[in-house]
């Protein structure tokens, strides 16, 4: 008779017997539905935690903007409001421009016309600001200033957008491998932290991505549900998103966009048409919900035109932006070396760019997994061409817009059908969202391929939700081949640095990691251990780009934070119709407009009439002052004269006794002192380490 002792399981076996059953209830949990889509669980998961978490972060008012420069100028030790990080000063379109004209309609109750600068300015085009007009209806990121505080309206404004993206992103990245919910949530995470979002972090930059996702599974939903009811909602959102991007009025984020879902839905349409026993009709009878949702969107952006039809004419008709084309091969070497930059961006955090390019900005770059992941995605169509007699329309898709980014950025003499492609709308700086875009579709539809067991002569997403599927691993030395581009790229940029003795390589050693963890990720990935390389992708995401901006707790308001402001904000209350015009720097600008100040000074989307008339009467100046800019003043002698030290800086010289001041201004504050005869000085106040003075213009 056999000892009890001697049936008894070891711990191994136990174990191993564990981790089966956590396997098997794990397989069971993430298991589709019929239809190929996502179960219940896995599509809300991911999205309802984001949620809870954003809420959390509005209730505390705690965002990512960097007012806290403002500190440095008016506060003394460490501010009590800065949780972690460290404000950035190259956001200035974020913490001086965006957030004063903000408060600046706070203070003045969100009106349509905001009348800061003379003659007013149109708040449903300028800085993408609340008000109470119909079309806020479209703008969910502002409607929080409508009806919270500032802070959480701050709040609200920051979160909501890269909340759409990662939500987006994710749910496309379940719909395309809807078994892997920890990769997709890895994937979209690591997106929205990289340096190309975090350096541009703006509803204007995360619409795009929000809305070229949330397209991609409208074409998906469409094409893959059972039932009606998921697609129409997934084109309603996209229709609704269309509407939102496109009120931003910034099309050079819009064209990275457009043109990567464009592409890949193509590339998703002739794969479904492809497919045998398919109806065409049906096929295309399913995509209406998604062209209603397109005329939708078409006629409320018609009649938002049509009601402000003379501003979108000013902004049109500036000379800078006006309507700015690129040239194709406009990139040179640097610009290539800085488009792979992603490993060495750590350095950016400290302000170092010195060989990539100007600022932290326009040195922000992709982690380029799309392109890293070349090697395996080509494997995998030449598998299925081969074995199946079969092209994979998706793959191809991401191939060619891989080669149309790469062919405009670096081959000339192509400005005709790059202009037909909207493709020199955008930059070589802003182009490079869509390397980022890309890298979550190259890795979903290689994991989709790799999990359905590439060269299956059953087509894809034809399989059964009980049906076990044969995975497939892509080849060691294919696999290497995307490591090799990884290293190769981080060679060509170390050595272009080393070159020219760029102080970016000691700025930080984190570039060495990651290059190590891209290269060790993209081997993952194509070795079909997707959660694995895409939790080394989000690792590499979080070096370069998960420091970029603070964790801030609500917004430093110059008017109420600093006595300055409050002595503005007395003379504002008691003369509201007095015109002020800021003497120096950032700071007064900022001032004037967060205290309601009617002043000369402030970023301009397109050129106020009634102000620009006064300040240049015979219109001499135009070409200098009819374009997008921040307007500024400097201590100067007799009538206005214009200055263009940068095409998006307008600085005018400033004489209390010029018959412009005479006639049109009332008070004058400046972060420096001014000896003028027509100038009084009314108080001087000093902060920290600021000092401002207030002067009144005397008649003569």
């Amino acid at each position: 008779m056999t000892s009890p002792t001697a049936v008894r399981p070891r711990p191994e076996s136990r174990a191993t017997a564990a981790w089966i059953r956590a396997g098997a209830a794990w397989q069971r949990a993430v298991a589709p539905r019929p239809s190929g889509l996502p179960n219940l669980l896995v599509l809300v998961g991911f999205p309802v935690v984001a949620l809870l978490v954003v809420v959390v972060l509005v209730a505390l008012g705690i965002s990512g903007n960097s007012s806290g420069v403002y500190w440095q100028s008016f506060g003394t030790g460490a501010d009590p409001d800065l949780l972690a990080g460290r404000p950035q000063g190259i956001r200035s379109d974020e913490w001086l421009v965006q957030s004063s004209w903000i408060i600046s309609q706070v203070r003045e109750g969100f009106p349509v016309v905001n009348q800061s600068f003379p003659g007013g300015m149109d708040a449903t085009i300028q800085n993408d600001l609340p008000t109470w007009d119909w079309s806020s209806v479209f703008r969910p990121h502002v409607v929080g200033f409508l009806f919270l505080p500032l802070d959480q309206g701050m709040a609200v404004r920051w979160w909501l957008p890269v909340l759409a993206a990662l939500v987006a992103a994710y749910v496309f990245a379940v719909t395309v491998m809807p078994r892997r919910p920890v990769t997709a949530g890895a994937l979209a995470i690591a997106l929205c932290l990289s340096p190309m979002i975090q350096w541009w972090f703006l509803p204007t930059t995360i619409w795009p991505v929000a809305w070229a996702f949330t397209g991609l599974t409208a074409v998906l939903w469409a094409f893959r549900s059972s039932r009606r009811w998921p697609g129409i909602v997934a084109a309603a959102a996209t229709g609704y998103l269309t509407v939102t991007m496109v009120m931003s009025i910034y099309v050079p984020y819009m064209v990275p966009a457009a043109v990567v879902l464009v592409a890949i839905a193509i590339g998703f349409l002739v794969e479904r048409l492809r497919t045998p026993a398919v109806p065409w009709r049906r096929t295309l009878l399913r995509l209406v919900p998604l062209a209603v949702a397109a005329v939708g969107a078409v006629a409320v952006i018609g009649v938002w035109a049509l009601t402000r039809i003379d501003t979108i004419r000013a902004v049109l008709g500036t000379v800078y932006p006006g309507q700015r084309l690129e040239a194709t091969g406009a990139s040179d070497f640097g610009a290539v070396v800085s488009l792979f930059s992603a490993p060495f961006q750590r350095a950016s955090q400290f302000g170092v760019v010195q060989g990539l390019s100007v600022n932290q900005s326009e040195a922000a770059a992709p982690l380029m997994i799309a392109l890293f992941l070349v090697p395996a995605l080509v494997w995998v169509f030449v598998v299925q061409l081969r074995r199946e007699r079969r092209t994979d329309w998706p793959v191809l898709a991401t191939g060619a817009v891989l080669v149309v980014l790469f062919a405009f950025l670096l081959v000339p003499h192509w400005d005709a059908l790059a202009h037909l492609l909207l493709l020199d709308r955008s930059t070589d700086a802003r182009l490079r969202l869509a390397f980022d875009l890309l890298g979550v579709v190259a890795v979903a539809l290689l994991a989709a391929r790799l999990d359905a067991g590439v060269g299956r002569r059953r087509p894809l997403g034809e399989m059964t939700v009980d049906e076990v599927p044969a995975p497939t691993r892509v080849p060691w030395v294919v696999a290497g081949y995307g490591a090799a581009l990884v290293l190769g790229s981080v060679v060509v940029v170390y050595s272009s640095l080393h070159a020219q003795s760029s102080p970016v390589l000691g700025a930080s050693h984190a570039w060495r990691y990651v290059a190590v963890l891209l290269a060790v990720a993209v081997v993952a990935l194509a070795r079909r251990w997707l959660a694995a390389g895409a939790v080394l992708v989000l690792a590499a995401a979080v070096v370069v780009g998960g420091g970029v901006n603070p964790l801030y707790r609500g917004v430093f308001d110059l008017a109420t934070q600093t006595t300055a402001g409050r002595a503005v904000s007395d003379i504002v209350d008691e003369h509201p119709d007095a015109r002020w015009v800021g003497i120096g720097g950032y700071v007064p600008t900022a001032m004037l407009l967060e205290t309601g100040a009617h002043s000369y000074n402030g970023v301009q989307t397109y050129p106020p009439e009634e102000m620009w008339q006064e300040i240049d009467p015979s219109g001499s100046q135009e070409q200098i002052w009819n374009r997008l800019a921040n307007v500024n003043w400097l201590d100067g002698d007799g009538d206005p004269k214009l200055f263009l030290p940068v095409r998006d800086q307008i600085q005018v010289g400033f004489d209390g006794c010029s018959s412009f001041a005479q006639r049109n201004v009332q008070y004058v504050l400046a972060d420096q002192q001014v000896t003028d005869q027509c100038l009084t000085q009314v108080r001087k106040v000093t902060q920290g380490a600021e000092s401002l003075w207030i002067y009144q213009v005397e008649r003569r």
